[in-house]
């Protein structure tokens, strides 16, 4: 009898212990914010156990019939965007130049530059290019003065270069541009405006984002797929269309790159999901894995991740579609920005695959981006597509 009183006692601990963990961890994760729709009723949405329910003047986060957290209710004009899910070749010019690597023993390792760092100028010259680097260097052999980014702070370095076969090195090799192929996501009919990828175009060796000085979309053609396997992220393989410019890129920011299109695109302009309004369950992708017609396949909404509400892993995916698996393996690098369509809403675009699950992945929320390319103020430079 005794036994059986203490594992009652401990149970009923145990169960406090984890309600109020429970509580705790959607308390700070849930969003204290929540965009509805000015046409719609109270939204009938929920996060995982946390329900959003009204609560007096606001809304208030439920689990089970327990309040655990207010929050602030806007009523917004829904964006209607239409979904494209066709390839694009990105071309970017960094703002600076990046450095790459930094040779042992080095000018530039003697001084303190690093891995990641971001060259603005030499000597009061503003370098953008490898070439311009390379000229700031030459006109002052004897010692450089480094204007550079790290970690979001200015820093100035000395470095003294050495000469070989007649011309001064510092011993850092530096990378101005960025390429790569990826997915459309959405195009704005009223503004013209675009949003692709769904993450930040990254630099390959420092895996930073890079700061944008320029940039334009082309055209891309898929080719070929890798298919994907445990342990080996598949991949697009593409190229992009010569003299086949077709839009400008305004921005690169963590949930995707945003700029403005030549030309309209065509297609039917759907609703975008709020993050309350995304829901586990079945879901479509958009994605080309051949030519440059995208093909709709079947999905599932595994996880809404509360935790990453404005980034690039706001949903769990995995890929149900036998004939994506049987040609692709899942996802596979290039099919970031393919738009995920649910219950006739556009909900987000495919981030990231898992490398030892390429059947799975990670989501941005289309409210992300779409609040993303309104913070974008270069956007307003941009002129609307004909």
């Amino acid at each position: 009898m005794e036994k059986t009183a203490k594992f009652i006692s401990r149970a009923f601990c145990a169960a406090i212990a984890l309600t109020a963990m429970l509580i705790s961890y959607y308390y700070a994760a849930l969003p204290v914010n929540i965009s509805m729709d000015i046409a719609d009723e109270f939204p009938d949405g929920g996060f995982s156990a946390a329900v959003l329910r009204p609560l007096g003047e606001g809304a208030g986060y439920y689990v089970g019939a327990v309040p655990i957290k207010s929050a602030e209710t806007e009523s917004v004009s829904r964006p209607y965007l239409i979904p494209c899910g066709t390839p694009f070749g990105i071309k970017m010019k960094s703002d600076g130049v990046i450095v790459a690597s930094v040779a042992e023993n080095s000018p530039a390792e003697r001084c303190g530059l690093k891995q990641g760092d971001i060259i603005t100028a030499i000597n009061g010259i503003t370098v953008r290019t490898n070439t311009e680097v390379s000229d700031a260097i030459a006109l002052s052999p004897s010692e450089c003065v480094l204007l550079l980014n790290r970690d979001s702070s200015e820093l100035s370095l000395c470095c003294s270069p050495t000469v070989e076969d007649g011309v001064p090195r510092i011993g850092a090799w530096v990378r101005d541009s960025a390429a790569g192929i990826g997915t459309l996501t959405f195009y704005d009919p009223e503004s013209g405006h675009f949003g692709g990828l769904g993450h930040a175009v990254s630099d390959v060796t420092t895996g930073d984002p890079v700061p944008l000085y320029s940039g334009e979309i082309t055209g891309a053609d898929i080719y070929d797929v890798i298919k994907g396997e445990c342990g080996t992220a598949g991949e697009l393989c593409g190229i992009m269309l010569p003299n086949s410019s077709e839009g400008t890129i305004a921005a690169n920011t963590r949930v995707g790159v945003f700029g403005y299109l030549d030309s309209a695109v065509e297609g039917e302009a759907l609703p975008i999901a709020f993050r309350q309004e995304v829901k586990c369950g079945d879901a479509v992708i958009l994605a080309t894995i051949n030519g440059r017609e995208p093909q709709e396949y079947s999905i599932k909404i595994e996880r809404v991740n509360l935790l990453d509400i404005n980034g690039p892993k706001g949903m769990l995916i995995k890929i149900t579609d036998e004939r994506l698996l049987d040609a692709a393996g899942g996802i596979v690098c290039g099919m970031s920005g393919s738009p995920i369509i649910q219950n006739g809403m556009l909900v987000g675009a495919v981030t990231h695959v898992l490398i030892n699950d390429p059947t799975k992945g990670y989501a941005v929320f289309a409210e992300s981006m779409t609040e993303m390319l309104e913070q974008c103020a270069e956007l307003s430079e941009g002129s609307p597509a004909a």
